[in-house]
């Protein structure tokens, strides 16, 4: 990670500034750096904090760890927002930030942060996911993309230009200007012929790289490929659905995904090997015409039909009494299939599969049809009658022979 990089990503902290006091007061940075298999090789390091005041003024302070790893940054305007780093054999390691709020007097923050040895071995590094996001606005296609990458040693890896890179990811042919949140791709990362290229310094632990760029072309249909230069565990593959089919070849389609009001279809792929090709197609439904009535009407009454045999069918059981909790239980189910109902029936007005006629007049038969079945179905049983003596009398609560006979009841 580069200096520069940490420039830009420190002005990220100036939002947390926004309700602190103008009035600035002085404050420290207190920390340790640790090496995890020799302590001896913290000592001596320079350590820089990056920060950026309330008014938008940045500043930097340097100082440097005592035998022991330990530096002290003291006399800091506040409130501020400050990053921290570590140079140990020409890499730079993040060290995490501090938010200083308004204090009345001397305030310390605590840092502990970690630097290691450098390697060029990338034989533990695995690629563990790779998540593609294809949506469609204001008619253009848009890929995201996020990779998760691996690294378990304790070393930071890091490739020199002369050395293959650490990992590649293959882009979407055709694809435009690549931009990540921060607006500048990763240190170490460079785009050449389609593939994302890491060159490092790749950090123990897991990293995540985010990207996104357009694809050519106007139409609502799209042809493209997935490409794996390299392994990895897993593709999760989500297609926003507008109306559309999706052909993703050998992946495995899984259960839609739904993000508020907005429905992706999803695929899964796992244990791809170096240089896969995955093709995919996403191709538009066509605009469905008008139903004619005759149908119409018929499957209103299909709907209704069906409402009325789900609900009207444990009425029809007349030699079971129902009880209330029975009666309860019931009424919940019907409750949840006429959600159910309405939720299909709304997605199959967005994705294009019934006009808004259509949608409109279904949803009101089916609500009122489940309404008044479901009113039905929750009026109360009849109580069973009483048993009679055999002369004929109704025989009284608690009575166990009858007043006029005298029989047992």
């Amino acid at each position: 990670m580069t200096r520069a990089r940490l420039s830009k990503l420190v002005v990220l902290g100036a939002f947390l500034l926004g309700a602190l006091s103008v009035e600035a007061r002085a404050a420290t940075i207190e920390g340790r750096v640790i090496h995890p298999t020799r302590p001896e090789a913290a000592a001596g390091l320079e350590v820089f904090a990056l920060g950026v005041l309330r008014d938008g003024e940045s500043l930097e302070r340097r100082t440097t760890t005592n035998a022991n790893g330990e530096f002290e940054l003291a006399d800091l305007p506040s409130p501020a927002a400050y990053l921290l780093a570590a140079v140990y054999n020409e890499i730079t390691f993040p060290g995490g930030s501090v938010v200083l709020q308004e204090v009345t007097g001397e305030e310390t923050k605590k840092l502990t942060f970690h630097v290691y040895d450098r390697s060029s071995d990338t034989s533990q590094v695995v690629l563990r996911q790779v998540s593609w996001v294809v949506e469609r606005e204001a008619g253009i296609y848009r890929v995201m993309q996020s990779i998760k990458v691996h690294n378990p040693g304790l070393h930071a890896i890091l490739r020199e230009e002369a050395e293959p890179p650490i990992l590649r990811i293959g882009l979407a042919p055709g694809h435009s200007e690549v931009t990540t949140p921060f607006g500048t791709l990763p240190a170490g990362a460079r785009v050449r012929n389609g593939v994302l290229e890491l060159r490092g310094p790749l950090f123990p632990g897991q990293r995540e790289v985010q990207l996104s760029y357009d694809l050519p072309g106007s139409g609502t249909d799209l042809a493209s490929e997935i490409s794996f230069p390299d392994p990895a565990e897993v593709l999760e593959l989500y297609v926003r659905d507008f109306g559309i089919v999706v052909d993703a070849g050998p992946l495995y389609p899984a259960p839609p995904t739904r993000d508020s009001d907005t429905f992706y279809q999803h695929y899964l792929g796992f244990d791809l090997s170096a240089n896969t090709r995955i093709p995919f197609r996403i191709e538009a439904l066509p605009p469905r015409a008008p139903l004619p009535s005759s149908l119409q009407a018929f499957l209103a009454a299909l709907v209704t039909a069906g409402v009325l045999l789900f609900v009207g069918s444990p009425l029809t059981r007349a030699s079971e009494a129902p009880t209330p909790a029975a009666l309860e239980v019931q009424g919940e189910r019907e409750k949840e299939a006429l959600i159910a109902a309405l939720q299909d029936l709304e997605h199959d007005f967005e994705t294009g599969k019934l006009s808004s006629e259509d949608r409109d007049r279904l949803r009101s038969d089916l609500r009122r049809e489940a309404l008044q079945s479901l009113g039905r179905g929750r009026a109360k049983p009849a109580a069973p009658d009483q048993q009679r003596c055999a002369c004929g009398r109704p025989p009284r609560a608690g009575d166990r022979f009858c007043s006029a006979c005298g029989n047992p009841l």
